[in-house]
């Protein structure tokens, strides 16, 4: 009687041992793991859904390149763009004859918008354009384009080039050299920076578009935090017609390849 009793009583204590719940170091400890775990699963989907994004991104730099390749056949000049300064980021000339789709001039990482309801008249053309394709947004939400165009390359205070721009039926005169089928054809550079004075880069080396560039903060046309893409890099159309990613790492190189700003950094 007394083993039975005593063999009931073992059972009873492991099925209570085996039975226990978990400690709080116990739940502490997995509670750790899931976050990790959700923290890297998310690292990855994040990642995976701005590499999607870039993509689009040159999707739409692609649009539009081609819309400027179309544009310089129609231009008595071979011009890529209605630019009349460096600085000056208008694309309505591309809209909607060249590139149909108000979309394709916002990339999908910025919150950025075209609205339809400003319109302003082009003081060149007279025509009546969408006031928010006249320029680049300058930041990742507000109205305006998610591009910068470059429509120039060496416009620096040397004025080393110049161009000469039909304004209001008169000619005038405007630093830098813009770009033209011609023009990027036969360009030379003129400084030295990275030894690449009397190099020709040629269509394929000359951008004509790219990622905006939200600065300051950060550095002016360089990849920082705060840029479309991040501080990883930046999407680029070049004048051949080419559109491609650039790394941050070679950005400065390639941006002064193109541009002949004398700029090393």
């Amino acid at each position: 009687m007394v083993s039975q009793k005593h063999h009931a009583n073992a059972l009873l204590m492991g099925q209570s041992q085996t039975g226990r719940g978990f400690t709080l170091v116990e739940l502490l400890t997995v509670v750790v793991i899931i976050s990790m775990i959700a923290s890297l699963l998310m690292a990855s989907v994040n990642h995976t859904l701005e590499k999607a994004s870039q993509t689009s991104c040159r999707n739409n730099l692609k649009q539009m390149i081609l819309g400027c390749l179309m544009y310089s056949n129609d231009d008595p000049g071979g011009y890529f763009s209605t630019a009349v300064h460096d600085t000056n980021d208008v694309v309505s000339f591309l809209y909607p004859r060249y590139v149909p789709s108000v979309e394709s001039f916002l990339c999908p990482s910025t919150d950025n918008h075209i609205r339809s309801d400003k319109f302003i008249t082009n003081p060149f053309s007279g025509q009546r354009e969408l006031y928010d394709l006249t320029g680049y947004a300058g930041n990742p939400e507000g109205p305006g384009t998610s591009y910068e165009l470059f429509g120039f390359m060496n416009a620096t205070e040397d004025q080393l080039s110049s161009t000469d721009i039909k304004f209001d039926g008169q000619i005038i005169r405007v630093n830098g050299t813009k770009k033209s089928v011609s023009s990027v054809q036969n360009y030379i550079h003129q400084y030295d920076s990275f030894g690449l004075k009397g190099q020709s880069p040629g269509p394929s080396g000359i951008w004509l578009l790219a990622d905006g560039d939200e600065s300051p903060p950060g550095r002016q046309n360089y990849p920082d935090s705060n840029n479309n893409h991040g501080a990883e890099g930046g999407n680029i159309a070049a004048c051949d017609g080419h559109v491609e990613w650039i790394e941050r790492k070679d950005y400065f190189y390639l941006y002064e390849f193109s541009q002949d700003e004398n700029r090393t950094e």
